[in-house]
């Protein structure tokens, strides 16, 4: 099946936009897309979060498409399933959100929710907005809503800060969790303080996902984002599995 990059353009009261990279659009048919970033990414910002639309034309998949090679790697860093917990910071995991029309900045959950039908870290409780995550899922928020959620847009934020130098490997899984078949699809992204280094757009009814791993460079207090986004700001039926391993990884 054809899949096709796009240019991600204006996204509901989202800030200025920056040139040169290529994301992701749902074609009509389309079962998937991966974006790539060339030249400049967006940034979130050294302040926290802070979200920068890409522009412009893409390039193919084959064109743009990077080769995965297995490095060797030592100890696991970080498990954003196995190290989940109601604390946040402990194993330096932190568990949050942002909001691209508003700060743009990393905001941290603060609310736990412990035992009952559906446990986890929650933007707001009683009901204001679906944005919450759990060890393995994550649900935004969006303009769209159900559920008299208020109807602004969240992206979630699963975000870890490293404890050392050199290089990691960044390795997890992606797939719709809701596939009733009322979502317009979902993205995911993972930024290296504040840059965007790998993302892809799923259909609505992907509950198959993708495995997605890669190599990159940080130094001692670098945060790693895992970011939710309920994709042009509809969060209907958009609860998915999103998660993330971290590996250091031996220079040869």
């Amino acid at each position: 099946m054809l899949v096709r990059l796009f240019a991600l353009g204006a996204v509901a009261c989202a800030p200025e936009v920056s040139s040169g990279v290529t994301a992701l659009e749902d074609a009509d048919g389309a079962s998937g897309s991966v974006v790539i970033p060339d030249g400049e990414p967006p940034s979130f910002g050294s302040a926290g979060l802070h979200l920068t639309p890409p522009s412009g034309g893409g390039d193919t998949a084959e064109d743009t498409a990077e080769a995965v090679v297995d490095p060797p790697v030592s100890e696991l860093l970080a498990d954003s399933v196995a190290e989940f917990s109601g604390e946040q910071g402990r194993d330096g995991w932190y568990y949050g959100y942002l909001e691209p029309g508003g700060a743009n900045t990393f905001v941290e959950m603060p609310s736990y929710v412990e035992g009952g039908a559906d446990p986890g870290w929650y933007a707001g409780t009683g009901g204001v907005y679906w944005t919450m995550m759990d060890a393995s899922t994550m649900h935004p928020n969006g303009v769209t809503t159900t559920g008299g959620r208020s109807p602004v847009e969240q992206w979630a934020v699963r975000r870890w800060i490293s404890e050392v130098d050199g290089q990691i490997e960044v390795k997890g899984h992606f797939a719709k969790l809701s596939v009733d078949g009322t979502s317009n699809g979902v993205a995911a992204y993972v930024f290296i303080d504040g840059e965007m280094d790998w993302a892809w757009y799923l259909e609505g009814w992907d509950d198959g996902g993708v495995d997605y791993d890669k190599v990159l460079t940080v130094a001692e207090g670098s945060t790693v984002d895992i970011v939710l986004d309920p994709w042009k700001a509809d969060d209907r039926s958009d609860r998915s599995t999103l998660t993330a391993q971290v590996w250091s990884v031996i220079e040869e």
